[in-house]
């Protein structure tokens, strides 16, 4: 008989509806998804037009479909009963899943988490590994249990992050190596062949949600480190210039030692210019305006009455 299976997403999300698909190319019995309210719909890898989002392609296969606004009620507890699950699959959902929930298959409930656990457990972990300047990330297939990403280990994949990664390049290479273990996990499950591996005590670490604090720029930081900053969120990082909020989509870091203060207009060049950091200068081009409109830095400068010597801020 197939692996009655409920899977918990996020519709907004490419990574939980990437391994969707691949649930579905799978032989399991698919009894309901479950999808948070338009409201919690947030994430650092939006979904693309590559893939139908999940709960529209429930709807084309006539599958149950919920946007329950606690997971753990107990009016929605009793409806995923009802589907007599084996299995509970958790990708990308934001929602923490309480014990009650926890219990009601058969089998286990499994969260995919974008991360080599035990480390970056939380919310956002590829943006949060990015940010950091780690030089490996990957994914990690756990139980799930009423900690936060804390329950054994079943698979994990290892990524080599790149130098000019963005939180989309880094999972998609992810994604690319990892999509292959749904189909995985449940031939395991199946044949009792799960092996799993209680998570180390050491290298534990533990993120939560992006505030819009976390994208200003704060420039007595290091030039490497506002550089990354700005990569791996094009157009998200920005600082204040006249009262106006201005967003960069590139950067290129300057180990120039410079006795400048931090945040100062070093030099203004025909469609760019150097800003003084913490440890040397960040060369910005192009910036990008609220109203998504777009120009290069340089200009900017001059629009404003900005010269050199000139502090951002």
């Amino acid at each position: 008989m197939a692996m009655r299976v409920v899977f918990f997403g996020n519709s907004q999300s490419e990574f939980s509806n990437r391994y969707f698909q691949a649930l579905l190319a799978t032989h399991c019995d698919l009894v309901g998804v479950v999808d948070v309210p338009p409201e919690d719909r947030n994430s650092t890898n939006p979904q693309g037009n590559e893939w139908v989002s999940f709960p529209r392609a429930a709807v084309q296969h006539n599958i149950p479909a919920f946007e329950p606004g606690d997971p753990n009620q107990v009016g929605f507890i009793e409806q995923v009963k009802a589907l007599e699950p084996d299995l509970i699959l958790s990708i990308g959902y934001p929602k923490i899943i309480h014990t009650a929930l926890l219990n009601v298959p058969s089998r286990l409930a499994v969260n995919f988490h974008a991360s080599l656990l035990p480390a970056y457990r939380g919310k956002h972990p590829v943006y949060w590994c990015l940010r950091n300047g780690e030089r490996w990330s990957g994914l990690t297939v756990h139980i799930m249990d009423p900690g936060i990403d804390t329950g054994d280990l079943l698979y994990q994949v290892r990524v080599h992050t790149r130098r000019n990664d963005t939180v989309s390049s880094l999972y998609k290479r992810i994604m690319e190596r990892s999509t292959k273990l749904v189909s995985q996990l449940l031939v395991d499950l199946e044949n009792n062949t799960l092996n799993r591996i209680p998570q180390p005590q050491s290298g534990v670490s533990y993120y939560s949600s992006i505030t819009e604090e976390d994208f200003h720029l704060d420039w007595t930081l290091p030039a490497e480190t506002l550089r990354r900053w700005i990569i791996i969120t094009p157009g998200r990082c920005f600082t204040i210039v006249r009262g106006e909020r201005i967003s960069f989509n590139h950067a290129r870091a300057i180990h120039q030692a410079t006795q400048s203060i931090p945040g100062e207009i070093m030099r203004i060049n025909p469609r760019s210019a150097q800003i003084a950091t913490g440890d040397g200068m960040l060369l910005l081009e192009q910036l990008r305006l609220p109203d998504h409109r777009q120009l290069s830095l340089a200009a900017f400068c001059r629009q404003v009455g900005l010269a050199s010597g000139d502090l951002f801020e």
